[in-house]
Protein backbone atom coordinates (compact mmCIF):
# COMPACT_ATOMS: atom_id res chain seq x y z
CA UNK A 1 0.00 0.00 0.00
CA UNK A 2 1.54 3.31 -1.03
CA UNK A 3 0.56 6.27 1.08
CA UNK A 4 0.86 9.95 0.36
CA UNK A 5 4.24 11.33 1.39
CA UNK A 6 4.25 14.28 3.75
CA UNK A 7 6.77 17.08 4.12
CA UNK A 8 6.69 19.22 7.22
CA UNK A 9 6.06 22.87 6.32
CA UNK A 10 9.30 24.82 6.12
CA UNK A 11 11.46 21.70 6.05
CA UNK A 12 13.18 19.96 3.22
CA UNK A 13 14.59 16.45 3.01
CA UNK A 14 18.16 16.22 4.20
CA UNK A 15 20.60 15.37 1.43
CA UNK A 16 21.16 11.61 1.31
CA UNK A 17 24.80 12.01 0.35
CA UNK A 18 25.39 13.91 3.57
CA UNK A 19 23.44 11.28 5.47
CA UNK A 20 25.78 8.59 4.20
CA UNK A 21 28.64 10.38 5.90
CA UNK A 22 26.90 10.46 9.28
CA UNK A 23 25.75 6.85 9.29
CA UNK A 24 29.22 5.30 9.08
CA UNK A 25 29.41 2.66 11.80
CA UNK A 26 25.63 2.36 11.96
CA UNK A 27 23.38 -0.14 10.24
CA UNK A 28 22.69 2.12 7.25
CA UNK A 29 19.50 3.27 5.56
CA UNK A 30 16.02 1.73 5.77
CA UNK A 31 15.28 0.94 2.15
CA UNK A 32 12.43 -1.09 0.73
CA UNK A 33 14.69 -3.62 -0.95
CA UNK A 34 16.33 -4.51 2.36
CA UNK A 35 13.14 -4.83 4.38
CA UNK A 36 12.05 -2.73 7.33
CA UNK A 37 14.08 -4.48 10.02
CA UNK A 38 17.44 -4.73 8.27
CA UNK A 39 18.70 -1.19 8.73
CA UNK A 40 18.30 2.02 10.67
CA UNK A 41 16.65 5.00 8.96
CA UNK A 42 17.17 8.55 7.76
CA UNK A 43 14.18 10.80 8.13
CA UNK A 44 12.31 14.06 8.69
CA UNK A 45 10.53 12.70 11.80
CA UNK A 46 12.26 10.39 14.29
CA UNK A 47 10.52 7.79 16.48
CA UNK A 48 12.04 5.39 19.06
CA UNK A 49 10.82 3.03 21.76
CA UNK A 50 8.74 -0.13 21.83
CA UNK A 51 10.04 -3.43 20.46
CA UNK A 52 6.44 -4.61 20.02
CA UNK A 53 5.51 -2.00 17.42
CA UNK A 54 8.91 -1.32 15.86
CA UNK A 55 8.40 -3.63 12.87
CA UNK A 56 4.93 -2.40 11.92
CA UNK A 57 6.11 1.20 12.30
CA UNK A 58 9.22 0.42 10.23
CA UNK A 59 7.00 -0.85 7.43
CA UNK A 60 4.66 2.13 7.80
CA UNK A 61 7.67 4.41 7.33
CA UNK A 62 8.42 2.62 4.06
CA UNK A 63 4.77 2.90 3.00
CA UNK A 64 5.03 6.66 3.46
CA UNK A 65 8.14 6.85 1.31
CA UNK A 66 10.63 9.70 0.78
CA UNK A 67 12.12 9.09 4.25
CA UNK A 68 9.34 11.05 5.93
CA UNK A 69 9.43 8.91 9.09
CA UNK A 70 12.40 7.15 10.68
CA UNK A 71 11.48 4.33 13.07
CA UNK A 72 14.53 3.27 15.08
CA UNK A 73 14.67 -0.31 16.36
CA UNK A 74 14.89 -0.98 20.09
CA UNK A 75 18.19 -2.82 19.59
CA UNK A 76 20.72 -2.94 16.77
CA UNK A 77 18.75 -4.27 13.74
CA UNK A 78 21.74 -6.28 12.50
CA UNK A 79 22.57 -8.17 15.70
CA UNK A 80 19.07 -8.06 17.32
CA UNK A 81 20.90 -8.21 20.65
CA UNK A 82 20.53 -5.94 23.66
CA UNK A 83 23.81 -4.76 25.17
CA UNK A 84 24.71 -2.64 28.18
CA UNK A 85 25.49 0.18 27.89
CA UNK A 86 23.39 0.67 24.76
CA UNK A 87 25.14 1.97 21.63
CA UNK A 88 24.62 5.44 20.24
CA UNK A 89 22.23 6.18 17.39
CA UNK A 90 22.29 9.30 15.23
CA UNK A 91 18.92 10.33 13.80
CA UNK A 92 19.17 13.12 11.25
CA UNK A 93 15.67 14.54 11.50
CA UNK A 94 15.15 18.01 10.10
CA UNK A 95 13.92 19.31 13.47
CA UNK A 96 17.30 19.07 15.15
CA UNK A 97 19.96 18.29 12.55
CA UNK A 98 22.52 15.89 13.94
CA UNK A 99 21.53 14.13 17.19
CA UNK A 100 23.50 11.32 18.84
CA UNK A 101 22.18 9.54 21.93
CA UNK A 102 21.90 6.11 23.54
CA UNK A 103 19.48 3.82 21.69
CA UNK A 104 16.23 3.59 23.73
CA UNK A 105 15.21 -0.04 24.23
CA UNK A 106 11.48 -0.38 24.88
CA UNK A 107 8.48 1.80 25.63
CA UNK A 108 9.76 3.18 28.94
CA UNK A 109 13.14 4.24 27.61
CA UNK A 110 11.49 5.64 24.49
CA UNK A 111 9.12 7.77 26.57
CA UNK A 112 11.95 8.98 28.80
CA UNK A 113 14.02 9.96 25.76
CA UNK A 114 11.05 11.79 24.22
CA UNK A 115 10.57 13.71 27.47
CA UNK A 116 14.25 14.72 27.49
CA UNK A 117 13.98 15.78 23.85
CA UNK A 118 11.05 18.03 24.80
CA UNK A 119 12.25 19.23 28.21
CA UNK A 120 16.01 19.26 28.97
CA UNK A 121 15.12 19.55 32.69
CA UNK A 122 12.84 16.50 32.80
CA UNK A 123 12.95 14.26 35.85
CA UNK A 124 12.70 11.13 33.67
CA UNK A 125 15.62 8.74 34.18
CA UNK A 126 17.94 8.80 31.18
CA UNK A 127 20.39 6.46 29.47
CA UNK A 128 24.11 7.34 29.59
CA UNK A 129 23.88 9.68 26.59
CA UNK A 130 20.45 11.37 26.50
CA UNK A 131 18.99 13.08 23.43
CA UNK A 132 19.31 16.81 22.89
CA UNK A 133 16.39 19.17 22.25
CA UNK A 134 14.02 18.21 19.41
CA UNK A 135 15.90 15.00 18.54
CA UNK A 136 12.77 12.81 18.85
CA UNK A 137 9.32 13.61 17.45
CA UNK A 138 7.31 10.84 19.12
CA UNK A 139 7.79 7.47 20.79
CA UNK A 140 6.30 4.00 20.35
CA UNK A 141 4.58 2.38 23.33
CA UNK A 142 3.10 -1.07 23.89
CA UNK A 143 1.64 -0.02 27.23
CA UNK A 144 -0.93 2.68 27.86
CA UNK A 145 -0.68 5.83 29.97
CA UNK A 146 0.26 5.23 33.60
CA UNK A 147 -2.62 6.01 35.93
CA UNK A 148 -0.41 8.24 38.07
CA UNK A 149 0.51 10.38 35.06
CA UNK A 150 -2.97 10.81 33.57
CA UNK A 151 -4.37 14.32 33.27
CA UNK A 152 -7.11 15.65 30.96
CA UNK A 153 -4.84 18.65 30.32
CA UNK A 154 -1.63 16.62 29.94
CA UNK A 155 1.11 17.81 27.60
CA UNK A 156 1.55 14.38 25.98
CA UNK A 157 -1.06 12.10 24.45
CA UNK A 158 -0.97 8.33 23.85
CA UNK A 159 -2.52 7.80 20.40
CA UNK A 160 -3.78 4.21 19.88
CA UNK A 161 -3.51 2.55 16.48
CA UNK A 162 -3.98 -1.23 16.90
CA UNK A 163 -4.81 -4.08 19.27
CA UNK A 164 -2.44 -6.78 20.47
CA UNK A 165 -2.68 -9.80 22.76
CA UNK A 166 -0.04 -11.26 25.08
CA UNK A 167 0.41 -14.87 26.13
CA UNK A 168 3.22 -17.10 27.31
CA UNK A 169 5.62 -18.85 24.98
CA UNK A 170 7.69 -21.97 25.58
CA UNK A 171 10.40 -23.56 23.44
CA UNK A 172 9.72 -26.42 21.05
CA UNK A 173 11.73 -28.75 23.34
CA UNK A 174 9.90 -27.65 26.48
CA UNK A 175 9.71 -30.00 29.45
CA UNK A 176 6.64 -28.13 30.74
CA UNK A 177 4.02 -30.65 29.70
CA UNK A 178 1.13 -28.50 30.95
CA UNK A 179 2.33 -25.22 29.37
CA UNK A 180 -0.73 -25.13 27.11
CA UNK A 181 -3.11 -25.71 30.03
CA UNK A 182 -2.29 -22.92 32.48
CA UNK A 183 -5.11 -20.61 33.54
CA UNK A 184 -4.57 -16.91 34.10
CA UNK A 185 -4.70 -17.58 37.85
CA UNK A 186 -2.01 -20.29 37.47
CA UNK A 187 0.29 -17.83 35.68
CA UNK A 188 -0.36 -15.12 38.26
CA UNK A 189 0.73 -17.55 40.98
CA UNK A 190 3.83 -18.65 39.09
CA UNK A 191 4.92 -15.10 38.28
CA UNK A 192 4.70 -14.34 41.99
CA UNK A 193 6.92 -17.34 42.76
CA UNK A 194 4.19 -19.65 44.05
CA UNK A 195 3.88 -23.31 43.07
CA UNK A 196 0.89 -24.58 41.10
CA UNK A 197 -0.36 -28.05 40.27
CA UNK A 198 -1.88 -28.55 36.82
CA UNK A 199 -2.80 -31.90 35.27
CA UNK A 200 -1.20 -33.73 38.18
CA UNK A 201 2.15 -31.95 37.70
CA UNK A 202 3.44 -29.51 40.33
CA UNK A 203 5.48 -26.62 39.00
CA UNK A 204 7.92 -24.83 41.30
CA UNK A 205 9.55 -21.59 40.06
CA UNK A 206 13.22 -21.41 40.87
CA UNK A 207 14.59 -18.43 42.81
CA UNK A 208 17.75 -16.52 41.93
CA UNK A 209 20.42 -18.91 40.71
CA UNK A 210 18.49 -21.97 41.92
CA UNK A 211 16.44 -23.17 38.97
CA UNK A 212 13.09 -24.88 39.34
CA UNK A 213 11.16 -27.17 37.03
CA UNK A 214 9.70 -23.98 35.54
CA UNK A 215 11.74 -20.81 34.98
CA UNK A 216 9.87 -17.52 34.75
CA UNK A 217 11.35 -15.06 32.24
CA UNK A 218 10.40 -11.41 31.76
CA UNK A 219 11.64 -8.80 29.27
CA UNK A 220 14.36 -6.23 29.84
CA UNK A 221 13.84 -3.21 32.07
CA UNK A 222 12.04 -0.36 30.31
CA UNK A 223 9.92 -2.73 28.27
CA UNK A 224 6.29 -1.77 27.76
CA UNK A 225 5.42 -5.45 27.62
CA UNK A 226 7.08 -5.89 31.02
CA UNK A 227 4.96 -3.07 32.47
CA UNK A 228 1.81 -4.51 30.90
CA UNK A 229 2.57 -8.10 31.98
CA UNK A 230 3.40 -6.97 35.51
CA UNK A 231 -0.02 -5.33 35.74
CA UNK A 232 -1.77 -8.48 34.53
CA UNK A 233 0.30 -10.82 36.70
CA UNK A 234 0.12 -8.61 39.81
CA UNK A 235 3.77 -7.86 40.55
CA UNK A 236 5.70 -4.58 40.72
CA UNK A 237 8.49 -3.79 38.27
CA UNK A 238 10.10 -1.73 41.05
CA UNK A 239 10.28 -4.80 43.31
CA UNK A 240 10.50 -7.89 41.13
CA UNK A 241 9.65 -11.28 42.68
CA UNK A 242 12.92 -13.21 43.19
CA UNK A 243 12.04 -16.01 40.77
CA UNK A 244 11.81 -13.73 37.72
CA UNK A 245 14.72 -13.68 35.25
CA UNK A 246 15.65 -10.73 33.01
CA UNK A 247 18.89 -12.45 31.99
CA UNK A 248 19.39 -16.13 31.24
CA UNK A 249 20.62 -17.63 34.55
CA UNK A 250 23.72 -19.71 35.20
CA UNK A 251 23.29 -23.35 34.30
CA UNK A 252 21.37 -22.56 31.11
CA UNK A 253 22.82 -22.20 27.61
CA UNK A 254 23.40 -18.52 26.89
CA UNK A 255 23.76 -17.60 30.57
CA UNK A 256 24.03 -13.85 31.07
CA UNK A 257 22.14 -12.93 27.89
CA UNK A 258 19.60 -10.13 28.39
CA UNK A 259 16.02 -11.32 27.81
CA UNK A 260 14.77 -9.13 24.97
CA UNK A 261 11.01 -8.97 24.54
CA UNK A 262 9.51 -10.97 21.67
CA UNK A 263 12.81 -12.79 21.14
CA UNK A 264 12.50 -16.50 21.91
CA UNK A 265 16.18 -17.10 22.73
CA UNK A 266 15.59 -17.62 26.47
CA UNK A 267 12.90 -20.29 26.15
CA UNK A 268 14.72 -21.96 23.25
CA UNK A 269 17.88 -22.24 25.35
CA UNK A 270 15.98 -23.20 28.52
CA UNK A 271 13.49 -26.08 28.08
CA UNK A 272 12.06 -25.24 31.52
CA UNK A 273 11.39 -21.61 30.58
CA UNK A 274 8.27 -19.59 29.77
CA UNK A 275 8.07 -15.91 28.82
CA UNK A 276 5.41 -13.37 27.83
CA UNK A 277 5.24 -12.86 24.07
CA UNK A 278 3.20 -10.47 21.93
CA UNK A 279 0.82 -12.44 19.73
CA UNK A 280 1.05 -9.75 17.04
CA UNK A 281 4.84 -9.97 17.09
CA UNK A 282 4.75 -13.77 16.89
CA UNK A 283 2.37 -13.72 13.92
CA UNK A 284 4.37 -10.94 12.26
CA UNK A 285 7.59 -12.88 12.68
CA UNK A 286 5.86 -16.02 11.40
CA UNK A 287 4.95 -13.94 8.34
CA UNK A 288 8.66 -13.36 7.74
CA UNK A 289 9.14 -9.97 9.37
CA UNK A 290 12.35 -9.85 11.45
CA UNK A 291 11.92 -13.41 12.72
CA UNK A 292 13.57 -13.87 16.12
CA UNK A 293 11.22 -16.46 17.60
CA UNK A 294 13.86 -19.19 17.44
CA UNK A 295 11.74 -22.15 18.65
CA UNK A 296 9.27 -20.20 20.80
CA UNK A 297 5.68 -21.45 20.51
CA UNK A 298 2.66 -19.54 21.80
CA UNK A 299 0.50 -21.25 24.44
CA UNK A 300 -3.19 -21.06 25.33
CA UNK A 301 -4.39 -19.35 28.51
CA UNK A 302 -7.41 -20.86 30.24
CA UNK A 303 -8.03 -23.11 27.24
CA UNK A 304 -8.37 -20.13 24.87
CA UNK A 305 -6.16 -19.93 21.78
CA UNK A 306 -4.34 -16.62 21.22
CA UNK A 307 -5.11 -16.84 17.49
CA UNK A 308 -8.27 -17.30 15.45
CA UNK A 309 -11.40 -17.05 17.57
CA UNK A 310 -13.17 -18.95 20.33
CA UNK A 311 -15.40 -20.55 17.71
CA UNK A 312 -12.52 -21.32 15.33
CA UNK A 313 -9.26 -21.44 17.31
CA UNK A 314 -5.94 -21.52 15.52
CA UNK A 315 -2.46 -22.62 16.51
CA UNK A 316 -1.19 -19.32 15.01
CA UNK A 317 0.68 -21.00 12.17
CA UNK A 318 -1.84 -21.05 9.33
CA UNK A 319 -1.82 -18.55 6.47
CA UNK A 320 -3.83 -15.46 7.35
CA UNK A 321 -3.86 -16.28 11.07
CA UNK A 322 -4.81 -13.29 13.21
CA UNK A 323 -5.13 -12.43 16.89
CA UNK A 324 -8.10 -13.82 18.75
CA UNK A 325 -9.61 -10.53 19.99
CA UNK A 326 -11.57 -12.59 22.55
CA UNK A 327 -8.32 -13.73 24.22
CA UNK A 328 -8.26 -13.00 27.99
CA UNK A 329 -5.13 -10.80 27.77
CA UNK A 330 -5.32 -8.01 25.18
CA UNK A 331 -4.00 -4.45 24.98
CA UNK A 332 -3.91 -1.43 22.73
CA UNK A 333 -0.62 -0.12 21.32
CA UNK A 334 0.24 3.55 20.96
CA UNK A 335 2.39 6.38 19.69
CA UNK A 336 3.17 9.09 22.25
CA UNK A 337 3.50 12.73 21.15
CA UNK A 338 3.03 16.31 22.31
CA UNK A 339 -0.73 16.97 22.29
CA UNK A 340 -0.29 20.48 20.90
CA UNK A 341 1.67 19.20 17.90
CA UNK A 342 -1.21 17.06 16.65
CA UNK A 343 -4.16 19.27 17.63
CA UNK A 344 -5.36 21.95 15.25
CA UNK A 345 -5.50 25.43 16.72
CA UNK A 346 -2.87 24.76 19.39
CA UNK A 347 0.47 26.56 19.54
CA UNK A 348 3.05 24.41 17.79
CA UNK A 349 0.51 22.44 15.72
CA UNK A 350 2.27 20.43 13.00
CA UNK A 351 -0.34 19.36 10.42
CA UNK A 352 2.07 16.99 8.68
CA UNK A 353 2.85 15.15 11.92
CA UNK A 354 -0.85 15.03 12.80
CA UNK A 355 -1.60 13.50 9.42
CA UNK A 356 0.89 10.73 10.17
CA UNK A 357 -0.61 9.41 13.42
CA UNK A 358 -3.57 11.44 14.77
CA UNK A 359 -7.28 10.90 13.95
CA UNK A 360 -9.09 8.03 12.23
CA UNK A 361 -8.18 9.64 8.91
CA UNK A 362 -4.45 9.64 9.63
CA UNK A 363 -2.20 7.80 7.23
CA UNK A 364 -1.41 5.20 9.91
CA UNK A 365 -5.06 4.44 10.68
CA UNK A 366 -5.76 4.17 6.96
CA UNK A 367 -2.87 1.71 6.48
CA UNK A 368 -4.95 -1.27 7.64
CA UNK A 369 -3.12 -3.67 5.34
CA UNK A 370 0.21 -3.08 7.09
CA UNK A 371 -1.33 -3.21 10.58
CA UNK A 372 -2.90 -6.60 9.81
CA UNK A 373 0.12 -8.00 7.97
CA UNK A 374 2.23 -7.30 11.03
CA UNK A 375 -0.10 -9.35 13.22
CA UNK A 376 -2.18 -6.68 14.94
CA UNK A 377 -5.96 -6.36 15.02
CA UNK A 378 -7.77 -3.18 14.01
CA UNK A 379 -9.39 -0.94 16.60
CA UNK A 380 -13.13 -0.57 16.16
CA UNK A 381 -16.54 -0.26 17.75
CA UNK A 382 -15.85 -2.90 20.42
CA UNK A 383 -12.44 -1.60 21.57
CA UNK A 384 -11.82 0.88 24.36
CA UNK A 385 -10.40 3.51 22.00
CA UNK A 386 -10.60 4.24 18.30
CA UNK A 387 -7.57 4.44 16.04
CA UNK A 388 -6.02 7.90 16.12
CA UNK A 389 -7.92 9.08 19.20
CA UNK A 390 -6.50 12.01 21.17
CA UNK A 391 -9.16 11.88 23.89
CA UNK A 392 -8.48 13.58 27.22
CA UNK A 393 -8.38 10.14 28.89
CA UNK A 394 -5.19 9.41 26.91
CA UNK A 395 -3.30 12.53 28.00
CA UNK A 396 -0.48 12.57 30.57
CA UNK A 397 1.80 15.02 32.45
CA UNK A 398 -0.13 18.07 33.58
CA UNK A 399 2.20 21.03 32.85
CA UNK A 400 1.32 22.71 36.17
CA UNK A 401 1.77 19.76 38.53
CA UNK A 402 3.65 17.00 36.69
CA UNK A 403 5.77 18.47 33.87
CA UNK A 404 7.13 16.39 31.04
Amino acid sequence: MRLKSLVRPGRGLTNLMAAGAVTVGMAGFAVAAAGPASADPHQIYAVVGSDTTQDVMNQYSLDLGVNTLGSWNAVDPVTNTAVSPPPLITPNNAAAGQCSFSRPNGSGQGLAALRKSINPNTGATQLPVPPGPNCIDFSRSSSGPATADKSPTGALVYIPFAEDAVTIAAGSATTITQANNFTLANLQSLYNCNSVTVGGVTYNPGTGTTLGNIDMYIPQSGSGTLNFWAGVMGFLTSNLPPCLHQTIPAGVTGAGTIVEEHDGTAVTDDPNGVMPFSVAQWVSQRNGHNDRRHSAILQNIGGTSPCGSTAAPSNCTGAGTAINTGFPVTREVFNVVLFNKVTSGMTGFDPALAQLIASANSNLCQDAFTILTYGFALLGATTTDQCGSTASSLRVFDPATDPV
